[in-house]
C-alpha cells in the first residue's frame, strides 16, 4: 500500500533526526516507555523474543538485560535498522512488513511492540500473522495509539473496513524529528479489545499509562504539557495478551 511506502520513505530520510529527537521526547521518555518496561517480565531468561517495528533499538536494552536466548527486530525503515545494528551487533534484525513476516510457525515465545500496530489498516490481517509466528500461551505486549486522542488529528478521508466491518480511519501527523507518518485509529478502545479476542488472544491488561512522577529538570516545561494532555485525554493505551492455548 502506498502509505507503508511513504512511512517507510518518511523514516529512512529521517532516521537521524528521529534517533536525536528521542532523547527530547517526552511522550516516551516519561509516558509510553515507562509503562511498557514496567510490564516486561522480569525475566525473559531462554525466550526467544520478536520487537516488531524495531526502529533504532531504543528498548533492546532493557530486552536484552532480561537474558532472552534471541532476540529478533523488524521494522519497515532500512535507515533506523542500520542505527539499530550499530548499537546491537548481535541482534537479528530485518527488513519486514508485519503484515508478512518471514517466519516459521509458533517461532517466538514473546512479542514486543511499541507504537507501531496503528500502523496497520488491518488488525485482523495483522494479529492473524502474529498469531502464527507465536507460540500457544505466549506473550504480546504492545502499545498503540488512543482512539479518543488521535480521531482528532488531521484526517485523509480514506477509511479500510475489513470483512467484519470493522472500520478505521486513515489520520496523518507530524512526528518529533519532523517525519510525516500515515496512521490508522478504531473508533474506540472497545474495538481494540473485540479484534484481540476475536483473533484469539486473551487480555491480561488494557490501560491508559499516566506520566512517571521523576523527572529531569531540563524537562519540566515539556513534562508538564505533557502531563496536562495526558490527564484531559489520554494518549496511548498499554496492552498485554496472551494467545489462547
Amino acid at each position: 500500500m502506498n502509505n507503508v511506502i511513504n512511512n517507510r520513505r518518511s523514516y529512512n530520510e529521517g532516521a537521524d533526526s528521529w534517533e536525536n529527537s528521542l532523547k527530547k521526547n517526552v511522550g516516551h521518555k516519561y509516558l509510553e516507555k515507562p509503562a511498557m518496561m514496567n510490564e516486561l517480565p522480569d525475566s525473559l531468561e531462554g525466550k526467544s523474543i520478536l520487537c516488531i517495528g524495531i526502529g533504532s533499538g531504543d528498548e533492546l536494552k532493557e530486552i536484552i538485560k532480561r537474558t532472552p536466548n534471541r532476540v529478533v527486530g523488524i521494522d519497515i525503515s532500512t535507515e533506523l535498522l542500520k542505527l539499530c545494528e550499530i548499537k546491537f551487533p548481535n541482534i537479528e534484525l530485518y527488513e519486514m512488513d508485519m503484515h508478512d513476516m518471514k517466519f516459521y510457525n509458533d517461532e517466538f515465545d514473546f512479542i514486543y511492540s511499541s507504537l507501531t500496530f496503528h500502523y496497520s489498516h488491518d488488525w485482523d490481517l495483522l494479529l492473524k500473522e502474529i498469531n502464527r509466528v507465536l507460540k500457544s500461551g505466549g506473550q504480546l505486549l504492545f502499545s498503540t495509539h488512543n482512539p479518543s486522542y488521535w480521531m482528532s488529528k488531521p484526517k485523509t478521508g480514506n477509511i479500510y473496513t475489513n470483512s467484519r466491518n470493522i472500520t478505521l480511519t486513515e489520520h496523518t501527523a507530524i512526528l518529533p524529528g519532523n517525519i510525516e507518518v500515515t496512521y490508522y485509529n478504531h473508533l474506540n478502545e472497545s474495538l481494540i479489545k473485540e479484534t484481540l479476542v476475536h483473533n484469539e488472544f486473551t487480555i491480561q491488561s488494557f490501560y491508559n499509562p499516566n506520566v512517571i512522577s521523576k523527572v529531569n529538570g531540563d524537562d519540566l516545561e515539556a513534562y508538564n504539557k505533557l502531563k496536562d494532555k495526558n490527564s484531559r485525554i489520554p494518549l496511548f493505551i498499554i496492552i498485554n495478551a496472551i494467545k489462547n492455548i
